[in-house]
């Protein structure tokens, strides 16, 4: 069998209870309820979070979530298509990093406490290990139109090594 082909599938809805499996975020940094849709070739992913005030980053005078926390579920949620490409294929998910944020905008000041927040990601470049993604999020308030938008480029790497300053 070819490392390419996929050894396991999980449906396009996955829940937190899987999805805690396949990312390094644990406790209140795991942000992500679950997946609505995921495609490792064409390399998307779409995700859902709920505001509640128990949210790590609740601040309570914004009653919700900061908008620039979007950067945090978009990036879980390129963290998420990592894991699940890594289960698909069968092999562990590769540890990813954040190289840069760019184009970021906010139509929005906060997402506010009782709404969701739904996450588009898809992969715009690759070079080697290094991937650059396009996101979106929208808020349950206004699901049409993008609230955040950005481009993140994040580094997969396996070996830790390659991080230390010699």
């Amino acid at each position: 069998m070819a490392d390419t082909q996929k050894k396991f599938e999980l449906p396009q809805e996955v829940p937190a209870e899987t999805l805690i499996n396949l990312l390094p975020h644990k406790g209140k940094m795991f942000l992500l309820d679950h997946l609505t849709q995921h495609d490792t070739t064409a390399r998307t992913l779409e995700s859902v979070s709920l505001v509640t005030k128990e949210h790590i980053f609740y601040d309570e005078s914004l009653d919700g979530i900061p908008s620039y926390i979007a950067f945090e579920f978009i990036a879980q949620s390129i963290s998420a298509l990592s894991g699940v490409t890594g289960y698909e294929m069968g092999r562990p998910a590769i540890p990813g990093f954040i190289l840069s944020i760019v184009n970021y905008k906010a139509e929005v000041l906060s997402f506010k406490v009782g709404t969701s927040i739904h996450v588009k990601i898809k992969k715009i470049d690759e070079f080697e290990n290094i991937m650059t993604y396009s996101g979106e999020a929208f808020s349950s308030e206004n699901p049409s139109v993008p609230a955040v938008v950005t481009t993140i480029t994040v580094m997969e790497t396996d070996d830790l090594q390659v991080l230390r300053n010699n």
